[in-house]
């Protein structure tokens, strides 16, 4: 829209001035015989500019309103049950977490040290109990210290100079293995630079301690929990760098003054690496207290001879015992490790892999949920154990039973109750400055929409549900009541409180809610509804099938619902007719055959109704306020099409009485000359 003047000019040109025309009575000016003669049409060129500049500044007051309308539209969506837009926020859950101990007497964690909890929106209110026995764990391996600094090159010690030009490689079991070669010029800090280089393939890291200037240890880790690790080492490296062995024997190193004598020592294990026929077996063995060092080697022996194992698993030479893992066995390692019959005895605690010094083994998570033991996950992060609530585990206690309390999250619930309020004042801010007055009663100068049918009217709207009674509930009993200038204050602790002790009552304040006398009649889906009352729904089924709705009003009357096309039927689904007062009251039956009568009852609560005031009006597509902006701006179109007609008719005007004045210039002029002859002549004569 081009902008207009509220002062209109036109030009008067370059014409020659005749103000030098004069009498003892006149005198006369070019430009202000011009300008008097348009000025008819100047002084209707403002009046429209003017109204022009009115129509602007109502605009800008209007936008403001629709600006206030849909940020009170935006509010309420996200406590309604009817928006298809914000979050609904009555649905949204948090976890709450307390601990006990398991054993009467004991000291229980702290459920924080154990584990969090996140819950997804619309998730069942309810409790439940978690034990978390064990955590997952990537695998660690530590080396064993050997005799140089982590930058020393390894080929410079006699234990791996004849290593050079061999190969190893270490990797997660299912992800691919890469070979690496050991040359004479790496140090410890190099063979693990040259792991690292390869994790995204192989999912094994490795670091370096180092613990003095001549002492340095490798230590190896997995990536990804319950994962173990696959060595190969055909060269001896990793073996000479303690990590791993493919040793089929160990021998113990305690002394023991001899083999009769009971030990004292108890606990249970599991000896890895033996072999029935092609196929790998597993010994467990459990020792007592009572036992000698005779009584362990025979008690392993007779597991593997129940076990099909062929070959001796334990020896005695004088006092030293030596296990193997028996005839064509494979590396002996040990799992299942308890008690403390293994380190007493000094035989080193291989793994199951043959990691030599596994400080983590690769294990799963293992939980007891609600008291269902035995609950496996490969991962700290649990999902799908707990219907719509997921487990974030960060310690272990069997001695600790975690409740977790799935509730509604009524401190997010709270804050935005409160940016509702916000945006409802910001509302009755603008509303109050349009209808103020000055002290001779009439508007003030910021009161643009003073009067105006469409403020007053959805300000009373949106007043009288503000102040309404729903479900039994006001906002003044969860603690926000109008102040003297129509505006919300909270109370946040009856807030709070209401919210903690009453939720139900304030979620229907808020929510549209219905009701049914019978569980065979239930809404279905969304509640999208904005029908508010009751009535009696009759249903005929036969053979299966809706064949007749008849309702009852409130006033007694009665109406066939089917032939007045207030809802249509599908199978068990009864919905509400598009455009009717039923509009999106979608139903399900799933009563007998026969005839059935139902009570509804239905509330639409006061979010849903303030979101549909609010965007009926400030719709920017087609709301009611939108409207009126874009006729304000049809209308300045009009105004400013005919202001500049007005201005080009008086500019041709101008020029018009330019070109006339300008004639009469000249003829004034040769007038004038000829009467200066004259008056020569005439002077002439006389002197004569």
């Amino acid at each position: 829209m081009s902008s207009v003047s509220t002062s209109s000019t036109v030009s008067t040109g370059n014409a020659t001035d005749i103000s030098t025309v004069q009498s003892s009575n006149y005198s006369v000016s070019l430009a202000s015989a011009v300008t008097t003669k348009v000025q008819p049409y100047l002084t209707r060129a403002d009046s429209i500019a003017t109204e022009i500049t009115t129509n602007k500044t109502k605009i800008a007051a209007y936008q403001s309103m629709q600006s206030l309308l849909l940020a009170l539209k935006t509010a309420t969506s996200n406590l309604s049950s009817q928006s298809t837009e914000g979050t609904n926020v009555f649905n949204s859950r948090s976890a709450g977490l307390t601990s006990k101990a398991a054993v009467s007497g004991s000291t229980p964690s702290d459920a924080s040290t154990l584990l969090s909890a996140t819950v997804n929106s619309g998730t069942n209110s309810g409790t439940h109990t978690v034990v978390v026995n064990q955590l997952a764990a990537a695998e660690e391996d530590v080396g064993s210290t050997i005799n140089l600094s982590s930058t020393a090159v390894l080929s410079s010690s006699s234990s791996f100079s004849s290593l050079v030009g061999g190969t190893f490689s270490i990797s997660e079991t299912g992800k691919q293995a890469v070979s690496i070669t050991l040359t004479s010029s790496m140090s410890l800090t190099d063979v693990a630079s040259a792991i690292n280089g390869n994790t995204d393939t192989t999912g094994v890291s490795a670091s370096v301690v180092t613990i003095d200037s001549t002492h340095s240890v490798l230590v190896v880790s997995g990536q990804d929990t319950d994962v173990p690790l696959e060595f190969s080492d055909g060269s001896g490296i990793l073996s000479k760098l303690g990590l791993h062995t493919s040793s089929t024997t160990q021998s113990s190193t305690a002394t023991i003054s001899d083999t009769t004598s009971a030990l004292g020592l108890a606990g249970a294990f599991t000896i890895n690496g033996g072999v029935v026929g092609s196929t790998a077996t597993a010994v467990s063995v459990t020792i007592t207290s009572t036992m000698s060092l005779a009584d362990v080697a025979s008690t392993i022996n007779a597991a593997a001879t129940a076990a099909g194992i062929s070959g001796t698993m334990a020896s005695l030479s004088g006092t030293t015992l030596t296990l193997s893992s028996g005839t064509g066995g494979s590396t002996l390692s040990f799992s299942g490790i308890s008690g403390d019959v293994l380190s007493t005895l000094g035989i080193d605690e291989v793994a199951s892999n043959g990691a030599v010094n596994q400080v983590n083994a690769a294990q799963a998570a293992i939980l007891t949920i609600d008291g269902v033991s035995g609950i496996t996950r490969t991962t700290n992060s649990v999902t799908d154990a707990l219907s719509g609530v997921s487990l974030d585990l960060t310690g272990a206690d069997s001695n600790t039973i975690v409740t977790v309390t799935v509730q509604p999250n009524t401190t997010s619930i709270g804050n935005t109750i409160l940016a509702f309020m916000t945006a409802y004042n910001n509302w009755e801010s603008f509303v109050q400055m349009n209808e103020a007055t000055g002290s001779d009663g009439t508007a003030s100068s910021s009161a643009t929409l003073f009067g105006d049918s469409t403020l007053r009217e959805v300000s009373l709207d949106i007043d009288s549900k503000i102040t309404s009674m729903i479900s039994s509930m006001t906002l003044a009993d969860i603690g926000l009541t109008l102040n003297s200038s129509n505006e919300l204050e909270a109370d946040t602790t009856t807030l709070t409180s209401q919210l903690k002790d009453n939720f139900s009552n304030v979620l229907n304040l808020f929510q549209s809610h219905i009701s049914s006398s019978s569980y065979t009649l239930q809404t279905r889906g969304t509640d999208y509804s904005t029908y508010s009352g009751t009535f009696n729904m009759t249903i005929t089924k036969s053979s299966g099938s809706i064949t007749g709705i008849t309702l009852t009003l409130a006033d007694g009357s009665t109406v066939d619902a089917l032939a007045k096309g207030l809802f249509t039927v599908s199978g068990q689904k009864i919905s509400g007719v598009s455009g009717s007062a039923y509009d999106s009251l979608n139903l399900t039956y799933t009563g007998e055959n026969g005839t059935a009568t139902v009570t509804v009852s239905a509330t639409v609560g006061l979010a849903n109704q303030l979101y549909t005031t609010s965007k009926n009006y400030g719709n920017t597509l087609n709301g009611t306020v939108e409207n009126l902006i874009e006729n304000l701006q049809d209308e300045d179109t009009a105004l400013t099409s005919q202001y500049n007609t007005i201005i080009n008719q008086a500019n041709s005007y101008a020029t018009f009485l330019l070109q006339q004045y300008s004639s009469l210039t000249s003829t004034v002029q040769a007038a004038a000359y000829a009467s200066s002859v004259l008056s020569s002549m005439f002077a002439m004569q006389t002197s004569s």
